[in-house]
């Protein structure tokens, strides 16, 4: 583990985009970045470990992927105040300064770099076989891939390093996307031709055909969109799918029987899973992240304290009330409402109120106090029944109740579960859970947004139909069932939510369909709606970027960003 930290410490003194010869990186030493360290066999396998252990500054950090893709949608906001406030609501103090794009341009380019030694020099290899250094090489470019694709959905045109580099630059220029993209698909192409067919391998925390076929089918849907279209891009995103979806016996894949199952802790590596982010408490992959307490409500101003199963209520980040009350309006046939909301907490300690103590509730526009509850341990002391009741329901009722009249912006909502780990040790805890990049229930959606765009609706049904199967409660499957009339882009992105709420991908997919501006307006309920301008389809380019570049033509900055 020593000699993999070592490596991920001296490839982030690397600096690719001109971002500055510092002191600090004059003096640093990278004798050990060479032809002859890529060439070997515990070179190529530390630098892909380290390749690898970078997805973590995406997945994990708060000024990660979850405040670019998650926050700032039709999907979730801010709750309470906290630092990704700026990006959710786009107001005038999110600006090329902020930590959020230079945190992942950085990165990102950072991992590149390692990537592209480990591609330029991976074939010079020995003591390991042809099949592994093969494999090897591919996991690398699916990687390479990974970073490059994220850079180009956020940013547009970014700079295209295809070669190692030794050393920092002053000069630096932005590429055409339509380049980047190609280069993109060339890499992945090859992963799929390269890389081990089945999946369960070497889990879903190592790149697979799976997951390289599973991103390429994104990849061609989203250049499909943008203005590097080619002719073919949807009917390749199609069959790329397809080709996941179909044989899924040769990758080990499927779609669980449960969609609750899909992420419950410790489960994190089932067979739905194609690619996910290692977090352990084992040192080979170590490390942590707060994703555990963004979601959760302050339940325990209710509770009396916080614990295990439910969270530490940072209560950062709330879902809208149009995924609350509209989206997820049926739940009657529709299990996934309440295996991705709390709807019940129980007392982890005996609530005694006094006599004459109530709480607020709203119905029908009019508040009422309602009696506060004596609840004994391990009874129900909080419920979120998620539809709204009568005021002589809720009295009725031994524990405190709220209905989504009553929800508030910053205390009362529900908690969001899909990252929650009741497996830690104190409450306070960061989470060690994996954390899932991309699952086969997406493929089918892919499938079915491509074969709108073909055209081809009824192959849209049958890929939509195969989720919402899955996802009925027993005896409703038929209630779950649409038919071609009901598909549009905006009912598949309605499905999406769905399914993959809060999965880091819904700024990626607005912004491919050319929703993010219209849905934003529509159905956020906090600041963003009046803040969105057009020119928020891309992020702004790091201002340190802009500022390293003093060689050559100045670094241009993406369109209206300050």
């Amino acid at each position: 583990m020593k000699k993999i930290a070592n490596i991920i410490s001296a490839f982030a003194a690397i600096v690719l985009l001109g971002t500055g010869c510092t002191k600090e990186l004059d003096e640093e030493n990278h004798s050990k970045l060479t032809e002859d360290f890529f060439s070997t066999s515990q070179g190529i396998q530390s630098g892909l470990n380290a390749a690898y252990g970078g997805l973590r500054s995406l997945y994990g950090p708060e000024e990660g992927l979850e405040a670019f893709t998650n926050i700032g949608t039709d999907e979730l906001r801010t709750a309470n105040g906290n630092r990704t406030a700026n990006v959710a609501n786009y107001n005038t103090s999110f600006n090329s300064n902020n930590e959020f794009s230079s945190s992942i341009w950085n990165n990102c380019y950072q991992w590149i770099n390692t990537c592209n030694g480990l591609v330029d020099f991976g074939n010079n290899v020995t003591g390991v076989t042809e099949e592994v250094k093969k494999q090897r090489i591919a996991e690398a470019r699916f990687l390479r891939a990974f970073y490059y694709f994220t850079l180009v959905q956020l940013f547009g045109d970014v700079t295209l390093n295809t070669n190692f580099s030794r050393s920092p630059s002053t000069s630096a220029e932005r590429t055409n996307k339509a380049e980047v993209y190609k280069f993109i698909i060339d890499d992945l192409n090859i992963c799929v031709a390269d890389l081990p067919a089945n999946t369960q391998t070497s889990g879903p925390s190592r790149a697979s055909v799976a997951a390289a076929k599973h991103l390429l089918s994104r990849v061609y849907l989203t250049r499909g969109y943008s203005s590097a279209a080619e002719a073919t891009d949807f009917q390749n995103a199609f069959d790329m799918a397809k080709s996941l979806i179909d044989p899924q016996s040769v990758h080990n894949v499927g779609l669980l029987a449960d969609f609750g199952e899909v992420f419950r802790p410790t489960n994190e590596n089932n067979r739905e899973v194609l690619f996910n982010v290692q977090y352990s408490r084992d040192l080979t992959f170590g490390g942590s992240h707060t994703w555990n307490h963004l979601y959760v409500a302050p339940y325990d101003r209710f509770l009396g304290e916080r614990n295990l199963n439910d969270g530490r209520s940072y209560a950062w980040i709330r879902a809208t009330k149009w995924v609350l009350e509209t989206a997820f309006a049926d739940k009657v046939n529709d299990t996934r409402y309440y295996k991705t909301f709390q709807s019940v907490w129980k007392a982890s300690i005996a609530l005694r109120p006094a006599a004459d103590a109530t709480y607020d509730v709203v119905v029908g526009g009019v508040t009422y106090k309602v009696k506060s509850p004596s609840v004994a341990v391990g009874d129900t002391a909080l419920f979120f029944p998620g539809y709204n009741m009568t005021i002589e329901q809720i009295r009725a009722k031994k524990y405190f109740v709220f209905t989504p009249e009553s929800y508030t912006n910053d205390r009362i909502w529900p908690t969001m579960t899909k990252y929650l780990d009741p497996n830690r040790t104190t409450v306070n805890e960061n989470s060690h859970r994996p954390i899932i990049v991309y699952r086969l229930a997406e493929t089918y959606l892919i499938a079915a947004e491509a074969a709108l765009k073909l055209n081809r609706v009824d192959d849209a049904v049958t890929y939509i139909n195969a989720v919402r199967s899955r996802a009925a409660a027993p005896g409703r499957t038929a209630n779950m069932q649409i038919g071609a009339a009901d598909v549009d882009i905006d009912f598949i992105l309605d499905e999406r939510t769905r399914e993959l709420i809060g999965e880091n991908l819904r700024w990626f997919d607005l912004v491919r369909t050319g929703k993010l501006v219209e849905r934003v307006r529509l159905y956020d309920d906090f600041e963003a709606k009046n803040n969105i301008k057009d020119f928020h389809i891309l992020r702004p380019i790091p201002l340190s970027q802009i500022n390293a570049v003093t060689t050559g033509n100045p670094y241009p900055q993406n369109p209206n960003w300050d």
